[in-house]
């Protein structure tokens, strides 16, 4: 009897560790949030920045995915009881800006011009302020960067809390014994900073999404491509959301330590 209750509780611990090792993920972003501003005045209406708070232009591979993004934001901010403010008043403050100061990104240089940058951002939120409802200006960035599989059983890729298996295209998902894992290919991030109308940090993280290289499974030397569907799953959109929310709004599932804030710091 003695040995059985043993055998049960070492199996149900084997069960749970599995468990707790799988769900932790320890490329969670280190977040920033801005605790006591928040606590003084909560995010009850929010608006939509249509531009990126970085200044520069979304990478060409991901702009036909930024509707869809910013859509399931919207529903995640509103399912959480965050409302959103109409677009178009961010537009008009940052177009009005732009003729005040002029556009601060030269396309030919791909760089942005700083101090153009901060005058547009200030004007833009300042004529926000003026709304007087307006809580904060929540900045959607969706990024492009190197991202690697691993040569490990599964393959997995892993980044900013998610682990994603290697996407394949053509009739067949099997790959070479030798295929090279190591190839280094490209992944989507989605970057969430949000700012008070007085300019104030108030938040920022980062969530992944997904990759955006598959296996071609036609070639007959096999290699990663360009997928042919970017972002086309919903619920690694939404994974990402969550991601990148998180803790401002909480994830149920969160894969990464609790409490891991920096003190003090300035949104990216």
């Amino acid at each position: 009897m003695r040995l059985t209750f043993f055998i049960l509780v070492l199996v149900s611990a084997i069960f749970s560790t599995g468990c707790s090792s799988t769900d932790y993920n320890p490329t969670t972003y280190d977040y920033f949030i801005s605790r006591d501003d928040l606590k003084q005045k909560p995010l009850k209406k929010v608006l939509l920045a249509t531009v990126n708070v970085s200044g520069e232009p979304t990478r060409s591979v991901l702009r036909d995915s930024v509707d869809k993004v910013d859509k399931q934001v919207v529903e995640y901010l509103e399912s959480n009881g965050i409302s959103l403010a109409p677009s178009h008043l961010f537009d008009n403050a940052w177009r009005q800006a732009l003729l005040t100061f002029g556009n601060f990104y030269d396309p030919t240089t791909g760089k942005v011009d700083r101090v153009a940058w901060q005058q547009v951002m200030a004007a833009t939120l300042q004529s926000i302020k003026e709304q007087k409802d307006i809580d904060a200006i929540v900045f959607t960035d969706l990024l492009e960067h190197d991202i690697q599989h691993s040569p490990s059983m599964k393959h997995y890729a892993r980044w900013y809390g998610v682990s994603r298996e290697p996407a394949t295209d053509g009739p067949t998902s099997s790959v070479p014994a030798d295929f090279n894992w190591t190839q280094v290919i490209k992944g989507a991030t989605l970057m969430i900073t949000i700012y008070s109308p007085e300019g104030k940090p108030l938040f920022s993280s980062r969530g992944g999404l997904d990759t955006l290289h598959s296996i071609d499974s036609r070639k007959s030397q096999k290699s990663f491509v360009r997928r042919s569907k970017i972002l086309s799953r919903s619920s690694n959109i939404e994974e990402g959301i969550e991601l990148a929310f998180h803790p401002l709004i909480k994830m149920s599932r969160y894969p990464g330590k609790t409490e891991k804030a920096k003190p003090a710091a300035t949104a990216e």
